[in-house]
């Protein structure tokens, strides 16, 4: 597999979290990645990744 295809698809999982109130999944911007983020479906807040 490509290294360079390797390093996007990891970026994007890190970014990518799941609604705790819906559970819908969206991609949150890299610079939000640290903070809570409001869910576009639900609005309902989405804590960063431990």
């Amino acid at each position: 597999m490509n290294p360079i295809f390797q390093v996007v698809i990891s970026t994007i999982l890190r970014l990518k979290r799941t609604c705790p109130k819906c559970t819908e999944s969206q991609i949150v911007p890299a610079s939000k990645r640290l903070e809570n983020v409001r869910c576009k479906f639900c609005g309902a807040d989405i804590p960063p990744r431990k």
